[in-house]
């Protein structure tokens, strides 16, 4: 008999404060217009002083196990996707872990860095942990804690104004009696695209010493900040690369666009989401959208759509989805889901 895989439960987190365009207009040469026409960002959130991004993925899990029916030894192992960790190692899906109070279960924790399709490269696995038979039940994560990280001047505004903080969860289980299903996750991705896109290049294991730099020279320290050297091409890619994903998931899936009932697309730019809808002839009213609060939080904006959008019943289930992510590196997926 085949296993299938569908979304068992979601939870998530974002943080109190509130960043305005205002305010980073105070900062740097920008305006609330510029941003807002730009990127459809209005406001992002910043996590509390001393948070890590295994403490703000700890929380959406709190809010998961909180609002569900499950308990913790169910759960066979967990997925962590970001692509800001605690620290260069060990890992923050085990540091979670910890803090969690899990520890002592000894189950596995798979920590990826696909970067904006962080969530979707995770789907994939936990689909497949699940329909092989090797789980049950697998927590995936995606938590990103960008403020830290973030170059408040001139320099690093093309990158700063996009970015805010926040963590979203699921559980990924086996389909008992249930319609609900998993159908299709699929990835890719083209290496060409590692330095054409949003790059960090502070852990450099070619530089050494690796980390020492003049703080008295802007230039010298470049390459502890965020950069994005070529935005137009970024672009570009990720219109193409969302497009040819979304329709080459849903024809294996014998679907069209007319039967999709949401979109959920990662929210890096409301304008290459709307573009990609238009190539698609998808209705902007099918397409899910919080970037206008919470910015780009990479590998947490599609799982938060999925959460807010269920828990506010727009998303019911039975509904047929589709997500969609294009990230650095470039890395990119798509995912068809009967909710």
């Amino acid at each position: 008999m085949n296993r299938k895989a569908y979304f068992r439960a979601s939870g998530r987190y974002i943080p109190d404060k509130v960043v305005t365009n205002d305010d980073l207009a105070k900062l740097m040469t920008t305006s609330d217009e510029w941003i807002q026409r730009r990127s459809g960002i209005k406001e992002r959130h910043y996590a509390d002083e001393g948070d890590r991004c295994s403490d703000i993925g700890k929380k959406a899990v709190d809010n998961l196990m909180s609002k569900n029916k499950i308990d913790v030894e169910e759960i066979d192992a967990i997925i962590f996707a970001t692509l800001s960790p605690d620290i260069h190692f060990p890992g923050t899906g085990v540091i979670m872990q910890q803090k969690l109070g899990w520890a002592d279960r000894h189950i596995p924790c798979y920590d990826i860095r696909q970067q904006c399709s962080g969530f979707i490269y995770g789907l994939q696995m936990a689909q497949s942990f699940v329909e092989s038979g090797m789980f049950e039940n697998i927590l995936l994560v995606g938590s990103e804690l960008h403020s830290n990280a973030l170059e408040f001047n001139d320099r690093g505004r093309a990158v700063t104004v996009l970015f805010g903080d926040g963590s979203a969860s699921v559980v990924v289980s086996k389909a008992d009696n249930t319609d609900s299903e998993i159908l299709i996750t699929e990835t890719h991705s083209d290496g060409e695209g590692c330095f054409n896109g949003v790059h960090m290049n502070l852990f450099d294991i070619g530089k050494m010493p690796l980390l020492y730099y003049d703080y008295s020279d802007i230039e010298a320290n470049v390459d502890m900040y965020p950069q994005m050297p070529n935005p137009k091409n970024l672009f570009t890619n990720a219109v193409r690369r969302m497009v040819e994903v979304s329709l080459s998931a849903l024809e294996k899936t014998g679907f069209s666009v007319n039967d999709v009932d949401w979109v959920l697309p990662h929210q890096a730019n409301i304008r290459i989401n709307r573009m990609a809808a238009e190539y698609l002839e998808i209705p902007e009213d099918k397409v899910l959208y919080n970037i206008d609060r919470y910015g780009n939080t990479t590998a947490a904006t599609i799982p938060l759509l999925l959460d807010e959008f269920s828990e506010n019943g727009t998303i019911k289930r039975g509904d047929l989805m589709l997500m969609v992510a294009f990230g650095s590196g470039f890395t990119w997926g798509a995912s068809v889901v009967r909710y």
